[in-house]
């Protein structure tokens, strides 16, 4: 059986020593009183982390796969998505934890899984025989969704039978992410599709200063929490640390692995990240994703790619390209590039936005980076100091949807307010690949209105598909002043394929097309409902209102298997629980 998870802290392997041996079954055992009463911060982190790690073995991830998801999801082991590759042109996912993961997912491991967690919880909990007695009550907040609602009720029954209390509180989806992001929760539906296809997009959105640390690693209490260790001698770095904070390892961590130009290397300092991520217990994998969506068959042209975005800019319906109705996103709370945060969001800014770079299928269909506003993605220029210079020379004629000229300078200031703090970014944290990032000094200037050049700390193999990212699309600065520029269709201004030209709040938005862009869109209008109600959106499919949806009610999927309209895309990702690392878990000192 593979071992329960590597676990960074050597504090937490002394800890283990009685939990990790195979127990009882998992009911009818003896009566039993807590043995372990951590007392020092090292202690109660170790001990915390074994308990969400032995939380995380009560969960079936076969049986949520087979009758919850039924999209062929697959039972998740690790944290970074299966289908990134690894050095050696492997799955990266099954190299994780030293080898096909941090837990086993077999199903005939289950049972042993459950025996090994009540063990390791009787030594901090009172066991009656049956359940737990003492262990605090949970709050898990979740999203609207039909598959987010009854994975959170699986998750409820499930920990009930061990005594694990578990109130579900349901959120929308702007209120949902506002919670989570400031870290008002204790247990939270997450998960999280590839912004480019390279295990770090997995790993660096944990650093302190991500604006997607929603565990809040490095944060409050957390910020003084100096317990983790890092060894880094045997792969050639003059790095080790006992007891350091989150910010003197996995920060430290993640900028060397930002730095590194031996892929070997790089790799492996990758799977060290993750190993000291899972360590924490603060993240709970439960499956890899797929993209299940149902597509009128009459509709040609649409595709998605493995990072979650839709495009419809080549869509026809019946051989016409006038007019495509879709639901796939809820109400965003805003559509600024900078600060969006959700694959929803995205598929609706690469319609709307052109950045330096593109996703785009090439004439055998494979996807690959093209150039979009640039005229060329150039090679970068490698400066004696280590550093790498591009310059990018924007396409003759560009505009804004108002009409006013596009500028490389817009290009910088769009980057450096996105890199800054102060804007509160989601993604401001993917410029540190980018000279002077963390300083007033971005290294990012714009020498005349048609050339740009950018100085990178050193080489980044996944460089030209940031470019394409919506984070480093452009915006004008005298139109970013107004606050609530992103969030009307009479104010939004653009530089893409589309055109906003109307936004009914909770019901939808309408995209033109816009006859000014360089590009080849050919779908003139393209109205998107904007609901997380699966049943509502495949009412409105079924009746044939809208011609594309991507969320289906669950107990509807092993029905429409076979079926023309329903599309199985690939898409690299993992759907998770996250636990909020300065949230308690033990019971009070007796």
């Amino acid at each position: 059986m593979k071992r329960l998870f590597i676990l960074a802290l050597t504090t937490v392997i002394a800890l283990c020593t009685t939990g990790c041996q195979q127990g009882g079954e998992a009911t009818g055992l003896a009566p039993s009183t807590a043995t372990v009463h951590p007392r020092t911060p090292a202690e109660y982190a170790a001990a915390e982390a074994e308990i969400r790690q032995a939380v995380s073995l009560l969960l079936d991830r076969n049986y949520v796969t087979a009758h919850i998801s039924r999209g062929g999801e697959t039972p998740a082991a690790s944290f970074v998505a299966d289908g990134m590759s690894d050095a050696n042109g492997g799955n990266f996912a099954l190299n994780a934890g030293g080898g096909n993961g941090y837990y086993s997912v077999a199903k005939e491991d289950y049972e042993a899984n459950v025996r090994q967690a009540i063990e390791i919880l009787r030594k901090y909990y009172d066991f009656d025989g049956r359940q737990f007695i003492d262990f605090p009550r949970l709050t898990y907040i979740y999203n609207t969704g039909d598959n987010h609602k009854k994975i959170a009720e699986y998750l409820q029954s499930t920990l009930a039978k061990y005594g694990i209390r578990v109130s579900l509180q349901n959120q929308e989806w702007a209120t949902f992410l506002s919670t989570r992001q400031q870290g008002n929760y204790e247990l939270a539906r997450h998960g999280w599709t590839a912004d480019y296809t390279d295990p770090i997009c997995f790993l660096d959105m944990w650093t302190t200063d991500s604006g997607n640390n929603d565990i809040q690693f490095g944060k409050g209490a957390h910020k003084e929490v100096a317990v983790y260790d890092l060894d880094l001698t045997d792969l050639g770095y003059d790095v080790q640390v006992e007891n350091g904070t989150w910010a003197q390892t996995y920060d430290r961590l993640i900028a060397l692995i930002k730095t590194c130009a031996d892929q070997n290397t790089r790799y492996a300092l990758m799977h060290r990240a993750e190993d000291l991520l899972m360590s924490t217990g603060c993240v709970t994998p439960l499956y890899f994703s797929t993209d299940l969506y149902l597509l009128d068959p009459a509709v040609e042209g649409v595709y998605a790619i493995p990072l979650g975005y839709k495009y419809f800019h080549r869509a026809t319906r019946n051989g016409k390209s006038d007019t495509l109705s879709v639901s796939f996103a809820s109400e965003p709370e805003t559509l600024d590039p900078a600060k969006n945060a959700t694959a929803d969001g995205a598929s609706l800014l690469v319609h709307l936005f052109s950045g330096l770079a593109k996703w785009e299928l090439d004439e055998e269909g494979h996807l690959t980076i093209r150039p979009d506003c640039a005229e060329a993605l150039p090679e970068g220029v490698q400066n004696p100091d280590g550093t790498v210079t591009y310059t990018y020379t924007l396409k003759e004629g560009l505009t804004w949807s108002d009409g006013v000229p596009l500028t490389a300078g817009d290009f910088e200031y769009a980057w450096k307010r996105a890199a800054d703090p102060a804007l509160g970014a989601s993604y401001g944290y993917l410029y540190d690949v980018v000279a002077g990032y963390g300083t007033d000094q971005l290294a990012v200037k714009a020498p005349d209105d048609r050339h740009l050049q950018v100085t990178l700390s050193g080489p980044v193999a996944y460089w030209n598909e940031l470019l394409a990212f919506p984070t480093f699309f452009p915006v004008r600065q005298d139109v970013v002043q107004n606050t609530a520029w992103a969030t009307e269709a009479a104010t939004y201004v653009s530089n893409g394929p589309y055109t906003l030209t109307r936004w009914d709040h909770k019901a939808s938005l309408t995209l033109n097309r816009n006859p000014t862009h360089h590009g080849d869109a050919t779908l003139e209008e393209l109205k998107v409902y904007l609901s997380d109600d699966a049943n509502n959106m495949l009412t409105n499919f079924r009746s044939g209102a809208w011609q594309m949806i991507d969320q289906i009610p669950t107990n509807e999927i092993p029905g429409l298997k076979g079926s023309r309209e329903l599309v199985s895309a690939s898409q690299i990702g993992t759907y998770y629980l996250c636990w909020n690392v300065n949230e308690p878990l033990l019971p009070p000192k007796k």
